[in-house]
């Protein structure tokens, strides 16, 4: 089984470095000049985030894919909160194609680097994204795609 799970609003509050365009999607020069090392401390855990972590303690196969340009303190950062998975996939600098697409890529790579019939890793996944783009892309493609939003919210109401 395979857990794959987003970072940005799934299981991390990246709220304080994003702003939004008039058409809704993500200022990226805004995000960009928000990637510091102070910024990014300030990041917090969302609740699903604990779900994540005790499948890296369990030894179970817990993937990060993101379409974020990963660096030193984003890593710091899992790193210190036990969230860097067994594989981490990632947007390369310069590569601006959309999230799904990326995402759906990325996997597809890493299921025929470990010899695994796409159809097969499809089926043995799980992933946890917010955004709809890539719960389309890749649930399309075959893969549960479990949208985060109602989770966290309703677990911070509890907490």
């Amino acid at each position: 089984m395979h857990f794959i799970f987003d970072l940005d609003d799934t299981v991390v509050n990246t709220s304080h470095r994003q702003r939004l365009l008039a058409d809704g999607s993500i200022d990226l020069e805004f995000w960009r000049a928000n990637c510091t090392v102070g910024m990014v401390a300030r990041d917090k855990l969302l609740p699903l985030a604990s779900k994540m972590q005790g499948a890296i303690r369990d030894g179970l196969d817990v993937i990060v894919c993101t379409s974020r340009v990963m660096g030193a303190a984003d890593f710091a950062f899992l790193r210190a909160h036990k969230m860097l998975g067994n594989v981490m996939l990632s947007r390369m600098g310069g590569d601006e194609r959309g999230c799904g697409i990326l995402k759906l890529d990325k996997l597809q790579a890493l299921a025929m680097s470990r010899g695994i019939q796409w159809q097969q890793f499809a089926a043995d996944s799980i992933m946890f994204d917010d955004s709809k783009e890539v719960q389309a892309v890749l649930g399309k493609a075959g893969v549960r795609v479990i949208d985060p939003v109602q989770y966290n919210l309703s677990q911070q109401k509890v907490a």
